[in-house]
């Protein structure tokens, strides 16, 4: 009984590697499609996300909302869902209301949508020589 598991376990090693090397990995859908809600509190935002997914699982689209907004949304394989805007006119408000040009950037896990956004001020912006940071947490819900 020992000789026939020693001699057919390597064959069994082949065949099973074989099936996983050639398996397709199993993974949900990874397009982010239809209508979300984006929460940075206290605020809420309705964002129309379209996107497609090459081979290669890179993925691109866009998003747009009720305001206006139109913008690029990419994923590359593993990593999280991105937004970027630079040289946003009004990316930065200022302490005292006014808003300043500035980046922003928002980013999703493509599991749970709980994310980062995350704004940089222009040198100058609000009187301030320095460039300002901010991040919060940001979450997208299915609309």
């Amino acid at each position: 009984m020992g000789v026939i598991i020693r001699a057919t376990t390597p064959v069994l090693g082949i065949v099973l590697a074989l099936a996983l090397g050639t398996a397709a990995p199993a993974r949900a859908d990874e397009r982010l499609d239809g209508d979300y809600t984006l929460v940075n509190a206290p605020t809420t935002t309705r964002w129309s996300i379209t996107t497609q997914c090459n081979a290669e699982l890179t993925c691109a689209g866009t998003i747009s909302t009720a305001t206006g907004l139109i913008a690029q949304i990419r994923r590359s394989e593993g990593g999280p869902w991105i937004v970027q805007r630079n040289d946003v006119v009004n990316g930065w408000t200022c302490p005292d209301g006014s808003t300043a040009p500035g980046d922003q950037t928002y980013t999703f896990d493509p599991a749970t949508l709980a994310g980062t956004f995350s704004a940089t001020s222009r040198p100058g912006a609000c009187g301030d020589p320095e460039p300002a940071h901010l991040q919060q947490p940001i979450s997208l819900h299915p609309a």
